[in-house]
């Protein structure tokens, strides 16, 4: 059975088709998670949707103390990483926004996101497998292209940021929604882990449930079955 687990902010483990993915492994200075760094280390993917301390995280350190993870992101972010951390390129899946890539029967692709970032433009992702796809927003504003997300990705869950002042907050985040139309739920992340960020996330479920739709509020650390 496929199994999401909010990892706290917007580090996220999706167990799908015999994998562990993890998008965004800000582990080991979030405070907000509840797992330890080498949590990550069997991970089979690790996808990172910017170079945002609190998104890249500890990507440098997962790659470098397990050789097990491949490593998806844009192939700008990937190309510092490698130049700067001599993360191998062997070990990591070049991509930019555009349509799936097929990695071990697993469908994951990039998608725009409205966010700022250094080394490459900022994205979501899409990941799709055993009949359930999941979009998970990265950091982002709100803009009309969830919309044709939505139409083209058809997402069972989607994650998106709250928190506001540098995403979407619960208000804009229910907007997204309606955009993006999940067939199952929306899942609240990106807020509560600082002040600056500080939200009611039951703000956010109730505009949801407004709008015709579903949300699931999930505490760090806590799983779904998908």
């Amino acid at each position: 059975m496929p199994l999401l687990r909010w990892l706290g902010h917007a580090a996220t483990e999706i167990n799908i088709n015999g994998k562990k993915i993890i998008i965004d492994p800000f582990i080991k200075n979030n405070p907000s998670t509840p797992v330890k760094i080498d949590y990550t280390y069997d991970s089979d993917i690790i996808i990172v949707t910017h170079d945002h301390y609190d998104h890249l995280g500890d990507t440098v350190e997962i790659m470098k103390n397990s050789n097990k993870p491949l490593l998806l992101a844009t192939y700008d972010l990937e190309k510092y990483l490698n130049e700067s951390y001599n993360v191998p390129w062997d070990r990591m899946i070049q991509a930019n926004v555009g349509g799936y890539i097929d990695i071990d029967g697993i469908k994951v692709a990039l998608t725009q996101a409205i966010h700022s970032s250094e080394h490459s433009d900022p994205t979501g992702t899409v990941i799709s497998s055993e009949g359930i796809t999941v979009y998970h927003a990265g950091d982002t504003g709100l803009f009309e292209g969830m919309k044709l997300i939505g139409d083209i990705f058809s997402p069972d869950y989607v994650l998106l940021p709250i928190g506001g002042r540098f995403t979407m907050d619960p208000y804009q985040a229910s907007i997204a929604v309606e955009m993006l139309r999940p067939k199952k739920a929306a899942i609240p992340i990106h807020y509560n882990t600082w002040d600056l960020i500080r939200v009611n996330a039951e703000e956010f479920s109730k505009k949801v449930k407004e709008r015709g739709f579903k949300a699931i509020i999930l505490q760090a650390g806590q799983s779904i079955e998908l």
